[in-house]
């Protein structure tokens, strides 16, 4: 059997993955990939990318048809969209090859399963085995998705990988799970004509994001007839004899009965070890994801988890920020700074950036709070693009001005939330964002404005006795 070596054995090749792997042969280790299926993930082949190629799709379909200027409807391909898709997917992919390729990192196609804390077994795609020994490795083999017992079927029955298909548009799709992934979903198949019931079993749709911008949010939906129904639970879904499906519903009513013509259940994610053999490299498991401590290694010394694998949340730009500290760990680099903040986004329509403390959280440590509120339909770019729907939130302490928490609701939200991050982990404080210079007109100007309101000095915004 054939036997290879390397510095670094990294599995998987999601974005945690080929970021470690790329990060470990940049500084100078000999690193091994595994990957069993397509680089790039979940995220850049079932998540991430494709749903946001929809979103920027059916987002201008949206802005044609209620163009205050443009007259008549247009015709619309699916097959078009779905392709230049699948085209994005295919590109991106090619391009994390072409990066591994040119940064040195040997890319292996198949299945790793530790026979040891430095050794581990490969079956390759074309059915070899061979054996690895390693020095170090990173566990980066993602996550799948759990549908509470329910037989998704691909027909009547969605999972998110069937909704992203889009093979045709049905005239009526309940979603199950308002959360992140929900009311993108709900954006979208709105956005190309279909009839919206979104199904959420927590009080409120958005369970974590800021509640007053969830509110809004479900304000937001049902003044464009989507139907959002909170503290429900689906008991069953099962196909009926009109071809479509019949969910049954618990709330607060008791039991009813909704049909729709697809029913997409969100799931949610948990890690997935399968076939990796955790015994022989002794490691252990704290629930239901793998033990890590400082600098994301596991209770094996050398071997580190990330990403999805390691656990909630289940976000892309964690698994990115979890494999430069696990590299970096490995190497002996010393941790700098406190924690990693990680944003939430919901790529939706409209979007929402969320980072840190909402000011109930905040007050909840005993120091004083204070909130600055800026509204979009001050700001003049947000003007120019037709929009006067959101808000920018600043929570800070009213004694030092530390930024605890920010939340957006509106256009680029999910862009504008880095300056966020930018500003909380570097510890730049209230004051720092008052004295920064935002250029006119963005909608950059609205985080400027939020900190202004902080100490009511807010420009284009009426403070009192103005309702938006």
């Amino acid at each position: 059997m054939a036997t290879k070596e390397c510095d670094l054995l990294v599995i998987g090749g999601g974005p945690g993955g080929y970021t470690s792997a790329m990060r470990a042969a940049q500084k100078g280790l000999k690193t091994i990939l595994v990957e069993r299926r397509d680089l790039g993930g979940t995220c850049l082949n079932r998540g991430c990318i494709p749903s946001k190629c929809l979103i920027q799709d059916t987002l201008m379909i949206s802005a044609v048809r209620n163009s205050p200027f443009m007259k008549g409807d247009m015709k619309v391909s699916l097959k078009r969209i779905a392709e230049r898709k699948n085209l994005v997917i295919e590109g991106s992919r090619s391009w994390v090859e072409r990066l591994l390729a040119g940064k040195n990192v040997t890319l292996v196609r198949g299945e790793a399963s530790f026979t040891g804390k430095n050794s581990a077994e490969l079956k390759t795609s074309d059915r070899n085995q061979e054996q690895i020994s390693f020095s170090k490795a990173i566990i980066a083999t993602g996550g799948v998705s759990n549908y509470d017992g329910f037989a998704v079927d691909g027909e009547t029955l969605w999972t998110t990988e069937d909704a992203l298909a889009l093979k045709a548009v049905p005239r009526s799709l309940a979603i199950v799970g308002a959360g992140s992934r929900g009311v993108e979903f709900a954006s979208i198949y709105h956005n190309l004509g279909t009839k919206i019931i979104l199904i959420e079993k927590e009080n409120r749709i958005l369970p974590r994001i800021h509640p007053s911008l969830a509110n809004r949010y479900r304000k937001i939906l049902t003044e464009r007839k989507i139907t959002v129904m909170t503290r429900t639970h689906v008991l069953s879904a099962n196909r009926n004899e009109e071809k479509g499906v019949t969910l049954t519903l618990q709330n607060e009513r008791g039991k009813e009965e909704i049909k729709a013509e697809k029913a997409l259940l969100t799931g949610f994610r948990r890690p997935c070890y399968s076939g990796l053999n955790l015994e022989s490299a002794g490691l252990s498991l704290n629930g239901e994801t793998l033990y890590y401590g400082i600098g994301m290694q596991t209770n094996t010394e050398g071997i580190y988890v990330i990403g999805d694998a390691a656990g909630p949340p289940y976000l892309a730009h964690k698994a990115i920020a979890q494999a430069i500290a696990a590299v970096d760990h490995l190497l002996g680099k010393p941790l700098e700074g406190g924690p990693v903040l990680f944003p939430v986004c919901v790529w939706g329509d409209p979007e929402i950036g969320s980072l840190g403390l909402t000011e109930e959280e905040a007050q909840e440590s005993g120091s004083p709070v204070k909130v600055g509120e800026f509204h979009y339909v001050g700001n003049g770019r947000s003007g120019t693009m037709g929009n006067s729907q959101g808000l920018v939130k600043i929570v800070s302490d009213a004694k030092t001005g530390k930024v605890l928490g920010v939340h957006i609701l509106g256009p680029q939200a999910t862009e504008l939330i880095s300056l966020a991050t930018l500003v909380m982990q570097n510890g730049v404080d209230v004051a720092g964002i008052k004295r920064t210079v935002f250029p006119h007109p963005t909608l950059s100007e609205t985080f400027y404005e939020a900190a202004l309101a902080t100490d009511g000095e807010a420009i284009h915004m009426l403070l009192e006795g103005f309702e938006y």
